[in-house]
């Protein structure tokens, strides 16, 4: 991503856009935006929350030291560097405690900016990243001066793309990622105005935030009112703000997901394998990631990350993605918890992976466009690649090669229960589904560098390289 030659984010402000050269990241800023950051690094939360590691570090780069061209350079009054963030992950990417940390993050903000007469313009979750394992506010252009009298102007966008998506998963039980990834702008008003029912106003949050903002908006949204200049002359003010973020963060801080039955979520102690196997599993893993020297790890299926762990003793990333929403949810739980910097769990179905869409499908990015890895770990997964997702077991092998790096895969037999179950309810048109299958597969594309089975019979591990690595 813009190593070399110039790479412009494509980001809907106009006080300001992202760029990319040689490696680095630079933000240019319009008048108005430099006014607003030179008045920000005076602030005492400015300095704490950088200091604590929740806020990008920022600093002024002079137009003659940036490696852009010099019509870029022109464009704006004056540029930021920051540091480059490993990978770049979406909301509908992640689990309902990534999304609550980062909401919580984000009304942190508001609340400090407010106390010294500053605010966020806006509330997008597409402000944050997750870093060390921690939620990173990483839009300083986000920040302006107060105007007096006026609201919060991210209201709306903090229910749209946090507050409904988290009330929508902890009072329905339905998994947000589909809603966040069907619209760039989240959950609208009306939109959950409809998934909310009757009963569901008692609960906490929604009659005020649903139910009476839908009414609202019903009633004043086609008008040529100036709500701003009513409230400005109904004497509204900060401590009017300040109030309903408090009370967003309470109501943020209780919303809770139990996550009741998963697959995987209790994958380490049900998989169907003798732990004499699991054993020579996690030693095979270890000593191929050890001696491929390999940076970057994506674990494939990783379920609740147990070779995730594995991975990053040695990678400087391990990025770990599953469908199994509460099995990626207790993954992160444990990152956050034991501090493992170097693990980013995300929710991903390899057979419906986030696309590249947004306006001229370059505001957000497919995963390839995003992180190129040294190493693939695809443990048990091969069996629901075919079976269950109906993708050719050759086109998978083929996908995986395209990434051009070292590969685990593990083949799980048509003798073992996990396949047996798949099948049991299908007709079965999968007779590339084999052992030999695979291996023909592999040698076409990759240098298999070590084979070995499980005593149960059932399981074979293969270490490869692609050609092309």
């Amino acid at each position: 991503m813009g190593d070399s030659g110039v790479d412009a984010g494509s980001f809907r402000d106009r006080e300001g856009r992202i760029y990319r050269s040689e490696g680095r990241i630079f933000r240019g800023l319009s008048d108005r935006a430099l006014e607003a950051f030179n008045a920000l690094q005076k602030t005492r939360f400015y300095s704490r929350f950088l200091g604590e590691g929740r806020l990008v570090d920022s600093h002024i780069v002079a137009a003659d030291e940036l490696p852009l061209p010099a019509t870029v350079r022109d464009q704006w009054a004056g540029f930021l560097e920051h540091p480059r963030i490993r990978l770049i992950s979406y909301p509908y990417e992640w689990t309902f405690g990534m999304l609550r940390d980062a909401a919580a993050l984000q009304l942190e903000l508001v609340e400090a900016a407010l106390l010294e007469d500053m605010t966020l313009k806006d509330a997008t979750p597409y402000n944050v990243q997750f870093v060390a394992g921690r939620p990173v506010f990483i839009d300083v252009a986000s920040f302006e001066p107060l105007e007096p009298g006026a609201p919060w102007a991210g209201y709306l966008q903090f229910c749209e793309l946090f507050l409904f998506p988290l009330m929508v998963q902890a009072y329905k039980g339905l998994d947000f990622q589909p809603f966040l990834r069907s619209r760039l702008d989240g959950i609208s008003v009306q939109v959950a105005s409809k998934l909310f029912g009757f009963r569901d106003r008692f609960r906490k949050g929604v009659f005020s935030h649903v139910w009476l903002q839908s009414k609202l908006e019903r009633k004043y949204g086609a008008t040529e009112r100036n709500v701003k200049t009513e409230l400005r002359l109904a004497g509204f003010n900060r401590e009017m703000i300040l109030a309903n973020v408090r009370k967003l963060r309470r109501l943020v801080d209780r919303l809770e997901w139990r996550g009741g039955e998963s697959e995987w979520g209790h994958y380490e102690t049900l998989h169907n394998y003798s732990d004499e196997d699991h054993s020579r599993k996690e030693a095979f893993v270890d000593e191929c990631i050890a001696t491929s020297g390999a940076q970057v790890v994506w674990d494939l299926g990783c379920n609740t990350g147990q070779f995730a762990r594995i991975a990053a003793r040695h990678a400087n990333q391990v990025v770990a993605m599953d469908v199994d929403h509460l099995a990626v949810e207790r993954l992160y739980r444990e990152v956050r918890g034991q501090a493992l910097e170097n693990i980013l769990p995300l929710v991903q179905n390899i057979a419906d992976p986030s696309p590249s869409w947004g306006w001229r499908l370059g505001e957000r990015s497919d995963l390839q466009g995003r992180s190129r890895p040294d190493f693939i770990l695809c443990l048990a997964l091969i069996h629901h690649m075919v079976i269950s997702a109906n993708i050719p077991l050759d086109e998978f092998i083929e996908w995986l090669a395209g990434l051009g790096s070292n590969l685990v895969i593990e083949y799980v037999s048509r003798d073992d229960d996990k396949v047996k179950t798949l099948l049991r309810n299908k007709a079965d048109r999968y007779s590339d589904y084999s052992r030999e299958g695979l291996e023909a597969a592999l040698r076409a594309r990759f240098e298999i560098l070590k084979r070995t089975e499980l005593r149960s019979g059932y399981r074979t591990l293969y270490w490869a390289r692609a050609f092309d690595s």
